[in-house]
Formats: C-alpha cells, structure tokens, sequence
C-alpha cells in the first residue's frame, strides 16, 4: 500500500564545506561518531532494531560497506553508517530522530557551541578536521557526523554510485544540498522558483494517484523524499523531479510517477502565484498491513 503524500516544506540548504584547522576531537550524537568501530555503532543501533548492511561503492571513498537501522514505522531513532571493513571504523554516520521538542538546536548549541554556519533549518560545525550538520526540517532531526574529506566525498556522490550493487532494498542518499540548488537555479519555464520556505502562501497538495511499488517491495515499510518544482497552475513540472534520499532504491520509480500526478495549489507571492521547489515525502506500507 502506498501513503500518499506527506507535504515536506523542507528549507533548500546551502552549507559550505569547511575544512577548518587539522586536530581536535570527533563530535560525537547518540553515542555515535566519526571514526568510531563498527561494533561500536552495532551497540548504539541496538535499541532500533540492530543494523542491515550493504555493499557500498562511492568513488574514492574507503568505506565499502552502508549499515543502516531498517526502516520501520517503530523506530524514532535510525543510524546509518559508512563501514570500511578493512578496519572495521565508521568514517561517516547519520542519526535521523523524530523530533520530541523543538529545543532540539538548544541541546546541540550547549553541546557544541554556536554553530560555524547556519542557513534554513540547518546548522554545521567545525572542530578541527572534523565536521557534523543538523537539520530539523520536517519535524525530523538528522545529524550528519563525518572528517571533513569524508563529509566532501560522499556529498559529491551520486545516486547511481550508491546504487552500484544494483539492489532495489539498497537505500540511497543523494546530496540534497546540490539537488535542492539545481531546482532554484532552473529558468528553463520561466524565472527561477523560489524556496517554499520563503513563502508565506507555500503550495499544498489537492489530489495525487497512488502508484504501487515492484511486487518484490510490495512488503516493506519505506519512504522516498523527492525534490521538485510546482509551477504557477500547480502542476509537477515532469523534468524537475529529483530524488534527495530513499529507504529502498528500488521505490523510486512508484515515488517519482506518484508525484508527477500531483496537482497542488501553487505556492504565492504578495498574492499571485510563484515557481516553488520543494520536498514531498512519499511512504509506502506493506499491502496486507493491519487495518489497511
């Protein structure tokens, strides 16, 4: 069964990459850092259900293998981590928890410290050669802890080399930050959209058709977050759809065609209809779910 959709007005990022001065220590969420064991990370993951792992193929990225929690309803928390096994160390690890409060930043900010940049939702920081970011968009906080060289690699990867193993329960994560700026920079129908975060009258979705996922999915609890542009009737512009991050590769298409059916009520400035990109969040629930 698909669940079709949850509106995510998730603010477009534009953080920089700093490298900062050498040294310092990791900072570490949840019990998890950069640099730490596999085994520690195992202990941190228990209480969400332990951790899957994948084969993982990043251009010039050690790490070869993606551990991450299952995606379930359940789970508040969800770890994903980027394993070399030839250590057995975590380069670079992702903590996801639904929001309980909105002091959220207020515990990262007498953890670490004001943040080094802050631009939307999202806060970065630096200690030395290490880095980690923090968004709250959508009621969700993700924590991206990594070293600086790491934090760049897997930012400039792309879908199709993390989707390399060719499996459709493989997740992917692309870099939202590049996805959500080639959508603000499109004149290709008109002025560039705007940010639906800047917008007092943001879009809102009327009506869209639900597509089920492979039977081989059919399964599975999973969502995909896409990035598009809604123009000034409220329609999907087809081209723009970009995938920012998917529990299961092989759910994208489902997500992308549901989305291109979507009719919205297009996003407003002082009254009149604007170009808007924005996030949407597609889920999918097994068929045969209870009360379903």
């Amino acid at each position: 069964m698909l669940r079709v959709p949850v509106l995510l007005l998730t603010p477009i990022l534009a953080l920089a990459a700093c490298s900062g001065s050498e040294g310092g220590r990791s900072f570490s969420y949840r019990g998890v850092s950069a640099g730490m064991s596999l085994e520690q990370l195992q202990l941190a993951a228990a209480g969400s259900g332990g951790l899957e792992c994948r084969p993982l193929i990043v251009v010039g990225l050690p790490a070869d293998l993606l551990c991450y929690s299952p995606d379930t309803a359940v789970a508040l928390v969800r770890y994903t981590g980027a394993v070399s096994t030839s250590d057995s160390t975590v380069p670079y690890v992702t903590v996801r928890e639904i929001l309980a409060s909105p002091e959220a930043y207020g515990r990262l900010d007498r953890e670490w410290g004001e943040p080094d940049t802050t631009v939307g939702s999202a806060r970065r920081w630096n200690r030395g050669r290490w880095t980690v970011t923090a968004d709250t968009a959508v009621d969700i906080l993700t924590v991206w802890l990594a070293d600086t060289v790491t934090d760049r690699l897997v930012a400039m990867a792309s879908a199709r080399e993390l989707r390399g193993a060719g499996a459709d329960t493989m997740p992917v994560f692309n870099d939202d930050v590049a996805v959500l700026d080639s959508l603000l920079a499109d004149t290709s129908r008109g002025p560039a959209p705007l940010a639906a975060r800047d917008l007092a009258e943001k879009p809102s979705v009327i009506q869209c058709s639900a597509v089920s996922p492979p039977e081989t999915l059919a399964g599975v609890d999973g969502a995909v977050i896409v990035a598009y542009i809604v123009d000034t009737a409220g329609m999907v512009e087809p081209g723009s759809v970009r995938i920012s991050q998917a529990s299961h590769a092989g759910l994208i298409p489902a997500a992308i065609a549901s989305v291109r059916s979507c009719r919205l009520r297009p996003g407003r400035l002082e009254g009149r209809p604007v170009r808007t990109a924005l996030q949407q969040r597609v889920t999918f629930a097994p068929r045969d779910a209870p009360g379903e």
